[in-house]
């Protein structure tokens, strides 16, 4: 579900996890005025504990070509975490089981996690591990079997060579 842009405005997330949009500035941020305030997405893991900020964007008009560049540099710049990891979210869903609901109504009940060569679940407590992959081969394994990601072999072959390839050591 979307989140609107109001400052502050706190959402319940998986488990304990809250989430919220922040106006402020970030730690490497020069220029500090109202004008370049950014957006902050921030999450915590209980109200208990501290934010922390995840991403950040500014509220200016993006356009395509703006998007082909940032993809451009995410996608081919060595110091981009997109191409040192490989990362998999899936969202589990089940029926949502009350009368105010719409028929086929889903809700978000855990999130499966690849994370290189870690599969992880979360079902709203604690994160578990539910295999670590030393190899291509289980990392592909792992994708079909928790992820139901099916990949041809052009696509098995195309992460050989880079530095994100597990290569049969422990990660």
């Amino acid at each position: 579900m979307p989140m609107p842009l109001i400052d502050g405005l706190v959402h319940k997330n998986l488990g304990t996890q809250q989430i919220r949009l922040k106006r402020g500035w970030i730690p490497h941020q020069v220029h500090k005025s109202q004008e370049t305030k950014l957006w902050i997405y921030q999450y915590r893991n209980g109200q208990d504990k501290e934010w922390n900020s995840f991403y950040s964007f500014p509220g200016i008009e993006f356009f395509a070509l703006d998007w082909d560049v940032a993809n451009w540099w995410i996608n081919t710049h060595a110091d981009s975490h997109q191409r040192r990891n490989v990362l998999t979210i899936k969202f589990l869903l089940r029926p949502v089981e009350v009368e105010a609901s719409f028929e086929g109504e889903m809700k978000i009940y855990g999130k499966r996690m690849l994370v290189n060569g870690v599969v992880k679940e979360n079902l709203g407590g604690k994160t578990q591990i539910i295999t670590t992959c030393h190899t291509e081969g289980e990392r592909v394994e792992a994708l079909e079997k928790y992820f139901q990601i099916s990949l041809t072999a052009e696509e098995r072959e195309g992460i050989h060579e880079y530095v994100s390839e597990l290569r049969g050591t422990v990660p």
